[in-house]
């Protein structure tokens, strides 16, 4: 759940209003060539989920399927994410070893290793339609809803000489801007107006750091010094930044407000998570071992161990999301108290249908449920929402006492 997606706002709401069953966790078994699937709630896991294409490495995910990069078919495989059913392979290019996929609407964008390239492949006629040349390399991928941002990883034969992150415009697919950065960038995710990279090092003399870019001018804010091999990164919603670690055996922490680094190769924190991700209540660690079963484990924001997981072998991605199996198959909500403008321009002041007490919340939600903003609202004040605030659909949580109204908000340019 990368992406925006208007199709996706029933849902969402709904996973506000209803209590969730659980929370559903899919984890990528390269070696075992399967999909697990856990419920938390339940503690069931399900190891052949799915069975995958040849060497699968990473996968996005919308609210109805699974995408799965094969490598070694130069495919996407696309999954039923309710009941792990093969749907479709589609191809990608011969020899290019697709990296990394990731949705926007209508369309999967995928990273060619060998080739230099990101392929943009059509779920309505499920062909690529367009290639675009990039860096060297290119491996993670992510959005902010107008551009893409690659990670070129600059070439293991080039001892990753010309790592860089090609920016380009969703709407003309053109390589708008190529910024230089750390060695060998992996992952990439987006916070507030940052781009966050996690460039691993060359796994030699050279170590790591999270190169941190600003999107207004495209420039780097600030680097910094990790150490160790960062792998990627996931931020919650209070603003802290987990990055794994590469070889497994540690995990790092900063802060992504204010980029103060909490725990690096240095003093790192005492978990093995090769990989990290969660939601508003959880956060999940995989520990990958390459010849035996990885392990999921699965934390509060504290750190509380909730439970374990064993899981295929050689895992080499886990997503998290809010459960779906309980919910309706159409949840239609009119919100009492409305929020106005809306759509809603970076600057204005916020109004609402009708009056506010002093003691009053005001919570924001993107589309995959985490909470991007919380404010205290008074009868007297103006409220501006800040303007890192990406485009794209949100959801709103205003809390008067007793009472709660929800409803949704597009934010504009």
């Amino acid at each position: 759940m990368k992406q925006l997606k208007i199709t996706l706002l029933a849902v969402s709401i709904c996973l506000l209003l209803i209590p969730l069953k659980g929370t559903e966790i899919y984890v990528l078994n390269s070696v075992s060539r399967t999909l697990s699937r856990i419920d938390t709630e339940t503690g069931i896991v399900n190891n052949t989920f799915a069975q995958l294409g040849l060497t699968p490495n990473l996968m996005d995910m919308d609210d109805n399927n699974i995408y799965v990069v094969c490598s070694g078919d130069n495919a996407i495989q696309v999954i039923s994410r309710s009941t792990g059913t093969h749907l479709n392979f589609l191809p990608v290019a011969a020899s290019s070893n697709p990296y990394d996929v990731l949705k926007v609407g209508d369309y999967l964008y995928v990273t060619g290793l060998f080739t230099n390239k990101l392929y943009k492949i059509s779920l309505l006629t499920n062909n690529v339609v367009s290639s675009l040349t990039v860096g060297e390399a290119p491996e993670g991928i992510c959005t902010d809803g107008s551009r893409l941002y690659v990670c070129n990883t600059g070439g293991y034969q080039y001892n990753y000489a010309y790592s860089s992150i090609s920016v380009i415009d969703l709407d003309s697919f053109s390589v708008i801007e190529t910024i230089p950065v750390w060695t060998n960038p992996q992952f990439a995710c987006i916070f507030g107006n940052y781009l966050h990279i996690a460039c691993t090092g060359n796994w030699n003399n050279i170590s790591g750091k999270i190169d941190i870019i600003n999107l207004e001018d495209l420039s780097l804010t600030q680097r910094l010094d990790l150490g160790g091999h960062p792998g990627n990164i996931w931020i919650n919603s209070l603003g802290i930044a987990y990055v794994g670690e590469g070889m497994s055996n540690a995990l790092y922490s900063y802060n992504a407000h204010t980029f103060e680094i909490y725990h690096s190769y240095q003093n790192p924190m005492n978990y093995n998570a090769f990989m990290v991700a969660g939601n508003q209540d959880i956060l999940a660690l995989l520990n990958q071992d390459w010849t035996s079963n990885s392990t999921i484990t699965v934390y509060d924001y504290d750190f509380n161990l909730l439970s374990t997981y064993m899981v295929g072998i050689s895992s080499t991605d886990l997503m998290v999301s809010p459960s779906v199996s309980s919910l309706e198959d159409e949840c239609n909500i009119v919100p009492r108290l409305k929020i106005y403008p809306n759509p809603y321009s970076s600057g204005k002041e916020i109004h609402f249908s009708a009056k506010i007490t002093s003691s009053s919340q005001l919570y924001l939600y993107n589309i995959r449920g985490q909470l991007v903003y919380k404010t205290q609202l008074k009868e007297t004040s103006p409220i501006i929402l800040p303007q890192t605030l990406s485009p794209g659909i949100y959801l709103y949580r205003i809390i008067q006492e007793t009472k709660n109204d929800y409803g949704k908000l597009l934010i504009e340019n």
